[in-house]
């Protein structure tokens, strides 16, 4: 049995997925190509919802929200919750360095390593079949040691690595990790402003409601 809580949970995000989704595909093909450029807006049109919702504008799915948002934003959910959006947006934002360094500071290596795959490998880089077919699953898993050991004794290797992987991908994983790691900082910049607003006006609540229990017990 689904919980009533959890319903409100998944109609509050499905929502926002509905209204903020749209809005960055309109921008992102009328006014600017680029994932950061709609950051902005997307921010602006979230503290919009969130103020209309602190103005009781917003009706039944308002209340939802403000429910929603006050859970996460407190005791060891806000903690939990905290804690996920920290660790995706550094591992987005070390991806997005590390390819950005590849194909800057060291795209000289870079070539040099891929030159060297496709003459030992037979591979074809864009071709992405046979880059499939050179991977070894074995290899892949028995070399993931070496390469988180590398990121804290020799990162050009990781910077190599990780934009040789982006080229495979013709691009694809870093326009992803740039889409995610704004998504992060959006929903980090929402969980804040929503903890504060809400937050204050729910203490508020709290507090005074406390002040009238006691205030019953002492003269009644």
């Amino acid at each position: 049995m689904i919980s009533q809580n959890f319903k409100e949970f998944l109609i509050v995000g499905a929502v926002l997925t509905l209204v903020l989704l749209p809005a960055r595909l309109l921008f992102v093909e009328f006014v600017d190509s680029s994932t950061l450029g709609s950051l902005g807006v997307i921010s602006t049109i979230s503290i919009l919802i969130v103020v209309l919702i602190k103005k009781q504008r917003l009706g039944r799915f308002g209340k939802m929200f403000e429910r929603q948002m006050f859970r996460l934003t407190r005791g060891k959910k806000r903690i939990f919750v905290a804690t996920v959006m920290s660790i995706s947006l550094a591992y987005f934002g070390f991806s997005l360095f590390a390819i950005e360094q590849g194909n800057t500071l060291h795209l000289q290596e870079k070539e040099l390593v891929k030159a060297q795959l496709a003459e030992q490998y037979e591979i074809d880089f864009s071709n992405i079949e046979s880059v499939s077919q050179a991977l070894e699953p074995t290899q892949v898993v028995s070399g993931m040691p070496n390469y988180f050991a590398a990121i804290f004794y020799n990162f050009k290797d990781i910077a190599i690595t990780q934009a040789i992987i982006n080229d495979y991908s013709n691009g694809m994983i870093q326009h992803f990790h740039t889409v995610f790691f704004v998504e992060g900082l959006e929903v980090i910049g929402i969980f804040i402003f929503s903890a504060i607003v809400f937050g204050k006006q729910k203490e508020g609540v709290f507090i005074w409601k406390k002040y009238q229990k006691l205030w019953f017990q002492f003269y009644l």
